[in-house]
């Protein structure tokens, strides 16, 4: 049984990158406290989300409506809803998620390229492995989060740039629109830059 479940592993390797990647980050998510301010700033927002039920207006502290857009929170309250409260866990687990997510597409995306099944899968743990990318994806701040739909909106793109380039690439729209709702408009302009850039010059 062992030897079957190795073969198919292979023979999926982005199954084995998000079991690895998944092995990596969800077991201990929720060990340690809150331990910088930015964490706990992100958590309450979806704490006020889930007592007032204003998930489009919520206020920070009490009064304050944040700054920044609500998608992490929108992730983070969802979870907690599910998981009975909001925790420590809860509150970094869209991070971690993120970054699984991204460990997957960098596989995928790599292989598609032309790379083997295994330098493919080393190339995805690579990038979750490299610091701040672990460090992001550890804690309750939006990086991990805004990273993923940029990179897999950059990806998106570019499949589309090497493409026949007919239609709109809806993939990537709601991967940049997902990222706006993360962070603000740079979840839209850093992938458009990069795909254009790539365009002209391929001379697309």
């Amino acid at each position: 049984m062992i030897k079957s479940l190795t073969l198919y592993l292979r023979r999926h390797p982005a199954l084995l990158v998000g079991l690895l990647a998944s092995l990596m980050f969800l077991p201990w998510l929720g060990l340690p406290l809150f331990n910088t301010k930015g964490e706990p700033r992100e958590a309450i927002v979806a704490v006020s989300m889930l007592q007032s039920g204003d998930w489009v207006l919520p206020v920070s502290f009490g009064g304050d409506i944040p700054y920044k857009p609500p998608f992490l929170a929108w992730c983070i309250a969802l979870l907690s809803w599910l998981a009975g409260g909001v925790s420590e866990y809860t509150s970094r687990l869209p991070s971690a998620l993120a970054a699984i997510a991204l460990a997957v597409a960098t596989q995928r995306w790599a292989r598609r390229g032309g790379a083997s099944a295994a330098a493919s899968a080393v190339t995805a743990i690579l990038t979750v492995t490299c610091f701040e990318v672990w460090r992001a994806a550890s804690a309750c701040r939006v990086d991990m989060v805004l990273t993923f739909f940029m990179a897999s909106a950059t990806m998106a793109l570019n499949r589309y740039v090497d493409g026949p380039m007919r239609r709109i690439p809806w993939g990537a729209v709601a991967l940049m629109t997902c990222a706006v709702l993360t962070k603000g408009p740079v979840g839209m302009l850093l992938p458009c830059l990069v795909a254009g850039v790539a365009g002209l010059v391929a001379r697309r």
